[in-house]
């Protein structure tokens, strides 16, 4: 009799058992499924990926090529076409190399744009954002009417890593602009900042000397 009820009760759990695994089996195999397909979909976006770097890395190779062989224009039409990608940051380096073989090719009114275009893109991070103004400004100080300039170096702010960069070219957009005490007054504070590189406080003490010293 013993028996005969353990093996009653075994038939039991293997029934319920056998109804559990038809209700749920497919919720679990659905998932496997899923796990599944995100593992190859995972796979073919890492060699989706890698493929695409692999190309960006060889345009922009191209690009320079064209750059290196003094074919500035078109190394700059190369790299703006990359930049419209996002391949591995390939990008936003073409972006920058567009704009220097602009420069290159004499273009300066192209080059500003395109570091404006860098300055104004969000999606870019501050510091590459801050040395597009920056840049824009440098390379445009004889084209840039003073107040577009200061405009650009004021929206490079303090804590950047470029802002004593910035306040030292200040002065000289000012100096350029005919506004010599401006730029007098900007180069002594610049050069009395303990906070200032060594380097550029040198700069700006010679500059102040060549402009008849330091405002008093």
């Amino acid at each position: 009799m013993a028996n005969f009820i353990e093996e009653v009760d075994e038939e039991v759990r293997r029934d319920r058992a056998a109804k559990a695994w038809k209700r749920w089996s497919p919720f679990f195999i659905g998932f496997v499924i899923v796990i599944l397909a995100g593992v190859a979909g995972y796979e073919l976006w890492k060699g989706w990926q890698a493929d695409r770097t692999a190309a960006a890395g060889a345009r922009f190779s191209s690009a320079l090529g064209l750059a290196q062989a003094g074919k500035n224009t078109e190394a700059a039409t190369a790299f703006a076409d990359l930049a419209r990608g996002d391949a591995a940051g390939y990008a936003q380096l073409a972006r920058f190399q567009q704009a220097a073989n602009l420069i290159e090719a004499k273009d300066i009114t192209g080059a500003i744009a395109a570091y404006d275009n860098i300055a104004g893109d969000s999606r870019a991070t501050s510091g590459f954002r801050d040395l597009a103004r920056y840049l824009a400004v440098f390379h445009g100080l004889d084209q840039l009417p003073l107040d577009q300039a200061k405009q650009r170096l004021s929206a490079i702010t303090s804590d950047s890593p470029w802002a004593a960069n910035a306040r030292e070219l200040g002065a000289i957009a000012e100096f350029k602009a005919g506004n010599v005490e401006e730029a007098r007054r900007q180069l002594t504070a610049l050069a009395d900042d303990p906070l200032v590189p060594a380097g550029l406080r040198g700069r700006a003490a010679e500059l102040l000397a060549a402009l008849g010293g330091p405002v008093q």
